[in-house]
Formats: C-alpha cells, sequence, structure tokens
C-alpha cells in the first residue's frame, strides 16, 4: 500500500479528494479533485479554517469524527452527507502525528442507487402486503381498513378509501394517518368525507368519472368542503397534495384511494405513481370478489369437512368424530381430525390444530393433515417417528405453517386367531405442543393421560427430539383427543377447562361412544363457540 505522500501524488484521474488539517484544523494542503469538490481556488482554501468554508459539518459527521481520530490516533472511516456540496462522501481519515489527512471519495450515485433500490424492494413488498391482505380477506371493510394502514407512509402522509354501492356513494371505510397523534383526527374527518364532500372535490371526480386525479397544490379547503366541522378537521390535517385513484374492476368504479402529502411541492417520483396504480388495481379486483366469499363460506366448510373423513372401523374398538366450527362468519380454520390404518393393521389416530383462524389455516391444514396421513401410512413409523417426518417435509417443502398434533397408535391384536375378551390394547402416542389426550378408564373416573409438559410444535425445528408414551387400555376405555377450542376459553386458564372436561367425561361415560361425544360437547361448549373445535374418541369393546 503506498505511503501517504506517494497517494497524494497520485494522477489527479485516479486519485480521491485530499485534504491535509492541521491540529487547529486549517487546511495545510489539498490536491486538484478536492479544489473541484470544494468549488474554491486553492489559494482561498489554504491556511483558512476547514469550519469557516463548512460551517454546518463542524458539530455533525464530519468535525465530532475527525476529534475522534485525532484522540485515538487511528484511522478512521464514514459516510456523510456534505451539506455544503450537497453530496454524499466516503471519508477516511488517517492521522500523521498532529496532522490529519482526510480522504473524500464521492459516492453519492452509488448512495442514489441504493436507496432507489431501497424503494423499489419497499413497494414490492408493499405490493406482496397488499396481495396477501386481499386474497384472503372476505370482509370488505375490514380489508380496506388494512389496506389503508398498508400504503401509509409508503405512498402518502394519510389516506381514506372510500366505497361506493350501487352506483352511489356509500362510506370512507379505510383511513391511516402515519402520525399516531392525528389518527384520531383522520377518524373524525373520515366520518364527514364522504356526505359533505363538494362534487369538485377530487375523490368526488375520481368516483364519478372512474379516472386518476393528482392535484399537486391543494385550493382554498373551502372550495371542495363545505362543512364546517369537515373543514376545521381537515385543517388540522394539512392536505398540500393529493392522488386519487379509483378501485376499478369489471368496467365499473368500486371506490377511490386517496392518498394525500402534507409537504408543499412534494414530488411524486413515476414508480410512485405506478406503485399507488397497481394498489388500486389489485383492491379494485378483490372488492369486486368480496361478494363472493358470502357464498364460498359454506363451500369453504363443506371441503374442511370433506376432509375430515369417516374414521375406520378397527376390529375390537369404536371410534367417533365431531367437528364444530367456531360462531364466525368464515367457518373456516386449522382444526382437524383423522384416523386409518396402517400395514400392519394398526389403528393411528390423529388431532392436531395449524395455528391460524382463516383459509390459509384452513389450506395448511389439509396439506399437514396429508403429510401425516401419507407418512404413517407409506412408512409404518412410529408415533413420534411420523412427527420428525413431517418436521423434515414441512421444512423441505418450505410449508411457512406451524401446528399442534397428537399422533396416536392403537396397535394391532396378536395374530392368534383366540383373543381374551378382556386382553388390554396398547396405545402409544406422541404429543408436538397439542391438550393432553384424556383417559375415561372402565370404572368411569378420567385422568389427564399426560403432564403438562409436551414437545415442539410442528414446523418450528425439524432437529427436535419427540418422545413417546404408552398405555394398557382395559376393554371399556375411552381415550378423547381434542383441540384447544373444547377446553380454553377467554378469562379462563388450561387446567380450569381441563377439569370441566374431565367431569363431564366423569359425568355422561356412561353412555354409548356417538352419545358421549355428544353430551360432553353440550356440557363444555358455550352456544357459541369462540374457536373451532375437533373431537376424536376411541373405545376399546374387547376381542372375540
Amino acid at each position: 500500500m503506498p505511503d501517504q505522500e506517494h497517494l497524494h501524488d497520485l494522477p489527479d484521474a485516479v486519485a480521491p479528494c485530499w485534504v491535509r488539517l492541521d491540529a487547529d484544523d486549517r487546511v495545510t494542503g489539498l490536491n486538484r479533485p478536492a479544489e473541484a469538490l470544494f468549488e474554491t481556488p486553492r489559494a482561498q482554501v489554504l491556511g483558512r479554517s476547514l469550519w469557516d468554508l463548512f460551517p454546518h459539518s463542524r458539530d455533525h459527521d464530519f468535525g465530532p469524527a475527525y476529534e475522534q481520530a485525532r484522540r485515538t490516533g487511528a484511522p478512521l472511516a464514514f459516510e456523510a452527507w456534505g451539506t455544503t456540496v450537497q453530496r454524499w462522501l466516503s471519508v477516511h481519515v488517517v492521522p500523521e502525528g498532529d496532522q490529519l489527512n482526510v480522504h473524500l471519495i464521492d459516492v453519492t450515485e452509488r448512495r442514489r442507487a441504493q436507496e432507489e433500490l431501497l424503494r423499489t424492494v419497499s413497494r414490492l413488498e408493499l405490493l406482496g402486503a397488499v396481495s396477501e391482505l386481499l386474497s384472503h380477506g372476505s370482509d370488505q371493510g375490514i380489508a380496506v381498513g388494512e389496506l389503508a394502514h398498508l400504503v401509509v407512509p409508503e405512498l402518502a402522509d394519510w389516506c381514506t378509501v372510500t366505497l361506493v354501492q350501487t352506483g352511489r356513494l356509500r362510506r370512507t371505510l379505510g383511513f391511516a394517518h402515519r402520525d399516531p397523534g392525528l389518527e384520531p383526527v383522520l377518524e373524525r374527518y373520515a366520518g364527514y368525507q364522504a356526505a359533505t364532500m363538494s362534487r369538485e372535490a377530487a375523490i368526488a371526480v375520481c368516483l364519478r368519472t372512474g379516472r386518476e386525479v393528482l392535484v399537486p397544490a391543494l385550493p382554498p379547503l373551502g372550495d371542495w368542503v363545505g362543512d364546517d366541522g369537515a373543514r376545521s378537521l381537515l385543517e388540522v390535517l394539512a392536505p398540500a397534495s393529493v392522488l386519487v385513484v379509483p378501485l376499478n374492476a369489471g368496467g365499473r368504479t368500486l371506490g377511490a384511494m386517496a392518498l394525500v402529502r402534507t409537504a408543499p411541492g412534494a414530488e411524486r417520483p413515476e414508480a410512485e405513481l405506478e406503485t399507488a396504480r397497481e394498489v388500486a388495481r389489485r383492491a379494485g379486483l378483490a372488492l369486486d370478489n368480496a361478494r363472493l366469499y358470502g357464498e364460498q363460506a359454506e363451500l369453504n366448510a363443506a371441503l374442511q369437512r370433506s376432509l375430515l373423513t369417516a374414521p375406520p372401523s378397527p376390529r375390537g374398538a369404536q371410534l367417533a368424530v365431531r367437528y364444530v366450527s367456531a360462531a364466525v362468519e368464515a367457518r373456516i380454520g386449522g382444526d382437524w381430525y383423522d384416523a386409518f390404518r396402517q400395514r400392519d393393521g394398526s389403528t393411528v389416530l390423529v388431532i392436531g390444530d395449524v395455528i391460524g383462524h382463516d383459509s390459509r389455516a384452513a389450506a395448511a391444514m389439509g396439506q399437514v393433515r396429508g403429510l401425516v396421513r401419507g407418512i404413517a401410512h407409506a412408512t409404518g413409523q412410529s408415533p413420534a417417528q411420523v412427527l420428525t417426518s413431517v418436521d423434515e417435509a414441512v421444512e423441505g417443502l418450505e410449508l411457512a405453517t406451524s401446528a399442534t398434533a397428537v399422533v396416536a397408535r392403537l396397535e394391532p391384536w396378536p395374530g392368534c386367531a383366540d383373543v381374551p375378551a378382556d386382553a388390554p390394547r396398547r396405545l402409544v402416542w406422541s404429543n408436538a405442543g397439542h391438550p393432553p389426550p384424556m383417559l375415561l378408564r372402565p370404572d368411569g373416573s378420567a385422568v389427564v393421560l399426560e403432564d403438562a409438559e409436551t414437545d415442539l410444535l410442528l414446523g418450528i425445528d425439524p432437529g427436535t427430539s419427540r418422545r413417546e408414551r404408552t398405555t394398557e387400555l382395559a376393554p371399556g376405555s375411552t381415550v378423547l383427543l381434542f383441540t384447544d377450542g373444547l377446553v380454553e376459553r377467554r378469562g379462563t386458564s388450561l387446567d380450569t377447562g381441563l377439569e370441566d372436561l374431565r367431569q363431564a367425561l366423569e359425568a355422561e361415560g356412561h353412555l354409548p361412544l356417538e352419545e358421549l361425544c355428544d353430551a360432553v360437547l353440550a356440557r363444555v361448549l358455550p352456544e357459541e363457540p369462540d374457536d373451532d373445535v375437533a373431537v376424536l374418541a376411541l373405545r376399546v369393546v374387547g376381542g372375540g
């Protein structure tokens, strides 16, 4: 590496800007690139304090960094905005006795390219978030409200989204402000907006024509807003410019999104305009499809139930299943049960719950359920091995989901023809973060089959070690597998829910298995459940 003197003598075409400062920060040397950067002749620079030339830099990045280099005697590198020269500079400070050699490289273009790249990535992320929101939203109001929060502050300082219905103005459903302190003001204004705007207001024009409206400098507010209350709120919100983009689909204008900037003269680059148009296009398509969601709700529920197939009829045992939907509009979630045979005659019982309560959870449920069923049947693995294989598949297939589950296996009768009527059955299970199974003994007492400790959820760590537990089931024993909606309530602990279920099992345990399931659900569940509930019950009935 060349020494400082040789570095200073490099040809100007390849040399960085170089400045030498004495102990009082006076300029004692500089090369021609530095002279060009300063835009000041060398004779007017030499001998002067650097801070006379660049007063804005003394107390900011440059001055403190130079002091640090002198204090430590160690070279220092940083990047900073040169206010006077209006350039981004990469600065390398090298102490040399009581002097400093400062090398500066103009990195403005690189910084601008980086900033533009970040803006591009941010806009792509915004479009992805908008698509994610609108592709799953069945409630127009909720989706529109969240849409406003997504575009602020990326596309606006504040935003409102107004919808129309049957050709008439409906109301402003979505709003968001980058300043949380002004959110209540915007909320009040949103209540006025739809009813008080004039025919000439940008939103009204957009809704009427179905075309984009850009107003780079707003006229006096009185020209657009005749209501005194709305105008006073708008004065606090201080709009300077507005871009209104229509939410169009199927040849109709379904609404308008108003993107407001509060800084006078704020520019809107073409990339920002294109992003706003794309957000509006996707929102329009989503709103056009929203009317279909209600019709699809029942179809979704039917689809979910189609995945919850009827259980088999294993020899010497009975199985019963139940599924209760939450009392919400979506009526779809991630709870499931399953029962099927392995090749050796074992009966596999599965209860699980994918994290989430929407169509995404239901889709993930179908994937995880299929993995459990396929792996358990194809490999004949034990419950713990099945869960481990599912974990590996979730990671390998990049499903990006997590779930709780219990996989149990009721082992087959021995191969001999005559099985004693009182012969017990062996149940082996493994638990991945799920509520524990419950056992109703033949004598009518009920117990939780596990302590509070469970293994990690599926989809978190494919390397986790999973345990298995085993119990002998005498004829007349009943095992209940269930999802958390059966035992978890707002304001109530899980232990309390488990105890309520245990008592219900004891009270109704004398009933046939199908009737027992109904009676337990009637005792434990509220009239309008907060969560979906899946139940899988097994009763051992003896050999023969």
